[in-house]
């Protein structure tokens, strides 16, 4: 059977037995469907929720619409015939109820083409024929710009009723948005016709409720038209002898796709279900999809999804693939735009509860414009003050640790801007950036009593109160670094990005032309993409920050040992690692000289360049650097510490490479905990530790432990990671080398696949990593005797990894013991003998 079932057929087989089944009401109904549809399940079950639904709502009859229903069932054709003065043209659609046509009027008067709507010959019932008038009497009371007007109306020859509209030469929103790749700005104020339209239709007491893009046409000229009244419904009560019972047959008519909660259920139906229908519309203008994927689905399970399921926000879903449709620098600003107000706009429309979403498409159409200039929107309140007071209360500890980091960060920022600026002038930027946090923790807001909240809620409010300060660009700019500083400690790259690029616009209008102080925050925006996974945006960014800082810092700026950190890490994704060792050491002589008694710096130097000799080959001089790492990270913080966990990590590696596994194994465990409690399960780091630990477990063999560790990093895809953060693509890489292990091959291979394609997609043409990639599905086959396929991945995995790695370095090690279990297994002892000789010249470098 197609993926859809409503076709006419289907429909008529679901009525015929629904009908026969209330009529017979039989004891045993499993019994009764089963002689009736003995080889069609799928009926019965449709049926069983249709006889489900009468018994609820007594409701007769649940129609889905849809945009692949045809004309089978209408035989008739009015290709050039004549009707009234109009000269039918060519089929073009199909409305609600009938057939649309195109026409052209043919009398002396004008000219003026026209879409001509008959009635369906199938639908020829008294019901159908009132429903059609119905709809003709709609749009005669509706006059807006934005509606595709009334033209004419009347009989034809042979009594089929018709009447012809406005014609509109356009598209759907969606594809006119695509095909000129329109960027957000541009599709929200062309989404905003839309919803003045549906305001004044609603004004008119008519509810569309078939709202869905191919009833929204953009014509040539960028101008909304909002079609199809076929199934709206008038709100009056007194309409005359053409408005229809409001249960006639029970009938519940809509496109399941943007089909509101209650109007799926069958429930009175009011403005706001066209509300939910145009929050839909803006969810797939916005990330290229729908909020559900119900194709194919039967109405119990539809009813279970739209009634039940919460929608993800769409900031979470979005795909590499619409950077280029929206017209959008990268991934992360993409998403950085939409999380946030765009998230809570739509949210808002798609409540499950239609006295929670916005009570009008007008004020749907205000918060977007609210947004797009840049003021507060209603569906993100800015008052926080009684949940940050139950915050306060039930979570002092964390408030207070986060009261620190904020004030904190604001003292780092006016250190690193003091030569700059006036002491007078410090002080009073510092004393206006603590009141403005103060503030916000501290105003009332009795409309959220009883809510429990959380430091990312307050922050969100801060960014949102952010926006008064524009008009003073210092402060605004000071105020989104502080607060770009603490999502990136939440782990909330995105947010993060989004505030230091507003913070570097105000930047701009105090210093044009750059200043130490804008240095420092580009190199925080720097590192917000790398973290995430940009590398390209990252160092594009990062070296505009390095160029100020060498202008603008004195000669012992900390800035300045900063900037090598991350230059050193840009050469180490590059493959540069000759480069990045040097960088590396350069910022710890410079950190030794100038902080020698800042170990928490020292402490990152140190893990850096560990980092660096692992990589290299140099694995006991690495493992002494991760020891003085750990070192200096505990006698900064203690015992327990995001940086001291860190540490503990790249220590557990160096030890499991110098052949302490079990040491290494032990030290996993503990970091694993430790990020777990201080950080939570979804943080980026802790999902970082998850795919390390992943990894070193495939590599002892305890393959289902490393599968599970697997599939929690990759339960936060969407959520707190984006395709972009290499734990993804390591995960999934580990996944399917343990589920090869397990026996189950083609899930393995699966999941190779999917991974080495992420990298090819989300990194730079020659990084390592895809090469990594490749020679991990290379060993992939050679388990599963495909030899040849392994040998190309192989060969080519290992000239790519010696050409940008060192011979000694862990990578090209794996790449040629590869190459030795291919050949053994392959039974060519002359190559297993040339790529031990190989892999032992390169230890023998080491």
């Amino acid at each position: 059977m197609a993926d859809s079932p409503w076709t006419p057929t289907r429909l008529h087989q679901v009525r015929d037995l629904f009908e026969r089944a209330l009529e017979a009401a039989p004891d045993d109904l499993d019994a009764f469907l089963a002689a009736a549809a003995p080889d069609d399940a799928r009926l019965r079950d449709e049926v069983r929720s249709l006889l489900a639904a009468h018994a609820r709502t007594g409701a007769t009859l649940v129609h889905p619409l849809s945009d692949s229903d045809d004309l089978r069932e209408d035989r008739a054709d009015w290709t050039g015939q004549r009707v009234g003065v109009y000269d039918v043209v060519r089929r073009i659609g199909m409305g609600g109820m009938g057939a649309v046509y195109e026409g052209v009027r043919a009398d002396a008067q004008f000219e003026k083409r026209v879409a001509i709507k008959f009635l369906r010959r199938s639908a020829e019932s008294d019901l159908a024929i009132r429903r059609f008038r119905y709809e003709r009497q709609i749009l005669a009371n509706l006059s807006h710009p934005n509606i595709a007007a009334l033209v004419d109306g009347g009989v034809a020859p042979d009594g089929q009723p018709y009447f012809a509209m406005e014609y509109v030469d356009g598209v759907p929103i969606t594809e006119w948005c695509a095909s000129r790749r329109l960027g957000i700005r541009d599709r929200l104020v062309l989404f905003m016709q839309v919803c003045l339209a549906v305001q004044h239709a609603h004004q008119n007491l008519v509810v569309h409720r078939d709202l869905k893009p191919g009833n929204i046409l953009v014509a040539s000229d960028g101008t909304v038209k909002l079609l199809d009244f076929g199934i709206a419904k008038l709100l009056r009560e007194e309409e005359g002898p053409d408005q229809l019972p409001p249960t006639q047959g029970g009938a519940r008519l809509f496109t399941p796709e943007y089909a509101a909660p209650e109007q799926v259920r069958g429930l009175p139906v009011g403005t706001t279900a066209d509300v939910y229908a145009l929050g839909v519309v803006l969810f797939e203008l916005l990330t290229g999809r729908r909020p559900f994927m119900l194709k194919g689905m039967l109405i119990s399970e539809i009813e279970q999804v739209v009634s039940g399921e919460p929608p993800p926000r769409p900031s979470t879903v979005l795909e590499p693939a619409m950077v280029e449709a929206i017209g959008a620098r990268s991934i992360h600003q993409l998403r950085a735009r939409v999380a946030g107000d765009l998230d809570a706009i739509v949210l808002t429309a798609l409540r499950k509860e239609p006295d929670r979403r916005y009570g009008s498409a007008e004020q749907l159409a205000r918060d977007l414009g609210a947004y797009l200039d840049g003021m507060p929107v209603s569906a993100r309140p800015d008052g926080l003050g009684y949940r940050a007071a139950k915050f306060l209360r039930r979570r002092r500890v964390e408030v207070a640790a986060g009261a620190l980091v904020v004030l904190s960060l604001v003292t780092g920022i006016v250190m690193t801007t003091r030569q700059a600026r006036a002491a007078d002038r410090q002080r009073e930027r510092a004393t206006a950036v603590t009141d403005f946090f103060t503030g916000m923790l501290a105003a009332p807001d009795p409309a959220q009593l009883g809510r429990e909240v959380t430091m990312r809620e307050v922050l969100d409010s801060a960014a949102a109160r952010a926006d008064t300060l524009d008009d003073q660009p210092e402060l605004g700019a000071e105020v989104r670094e502080v607060i770009g500083d603490t999502y990136m400690g939440l782990g909330e790259l995105e947010l993060a990005i989004g505030q230091f690029a507003r913070a570097y616009d105000l930047r701009r209008q105090v210093a044009p032309r750059g200043d130490l102080a804008t240095g420092v925050l580009l190199s925080k925006l720097s590192g917000s993409h790398e973290f995430l996974g940009d590398y390209a945006t990252a160092d594009s960014i990062l070296a505009v920050a390095d160029t100020l800082i060498a202008r603008y810092a004195d000669r012992d700026d900390p800035s300045r040992a900063s900037i090598l950190d991350s230059r050193g890490r840009m050469r180490e994704q590059a493959g540069d690692l000759a480069a990045a060792e040097q960088l590396h050491r350069a910022a710890l002589e410079f950190r030794r000289r100038v902080e020698p008694d800042n170990d928490e710096l020292l402490s990152y130097s140190y893990n850096n360049l560990g980092t660096i000799l692992t990589q290299l080959g140099q694995i006991a001089q690495a493992e002494t650097l991760h020891a003085e790492a750990v070192a200096a990270a505990r006698r900064a913080f203690g015992e327990e510490h995001p940086l001291v966990a860190s540490t503990l990590g790249q220590y557990a590696y160096s030890l499991e490479l110098n052949g302490h596994v079990a040491e290494a194994d032990s030290l996993n465990e503990i970091v694993l905990a430790m990020r777990r409690r201080l950080l939570g399960p979804e943080h980026p780091d802790y999902a970082w530790t998850l795919f390390q630990s992943a990894q070193f477990l495939v590599r002892v063999g305890r393959y289902e432990r490393a599968a599970e560790r697997a599939r929690e990093v990759l339960a936060l895809r969407g959520k707190t990671l984006s395709d972009d953060h290499p734990a993804v693509s390591t995960a999934m890489q580990s996944l399917g080398i343990a589920l090869g292990h397990l026996g189950q091959v083609e899930e393995g291979e699966r999941q190779l696949k999917a991974s080495l394609a992420l990298r090819r997609n989300t990194l730079p043409e020659g990084h390592w990593l895809i090469a990594s990639g490749e020679g991990v599905l290379g060993d992939h086959y050679t388990r599963a005797g495909r030899y040849a396929e392994a040998e190309r991945l192989l060969l080519g995995s290992e000239a790519e990894l010696a050409a940008t790695r060192e011979a000694q370095s862990p990578q090209v090690r794996d790449a040629r013991e590869r190459l030795i279990r291919l050949y053994t297994a392959w039974g060519k002892p002359a190559e297993v003998a040339r790529w031990r000789a190989r892999l032992e010249e390169g230890a023998a470098g080491g």
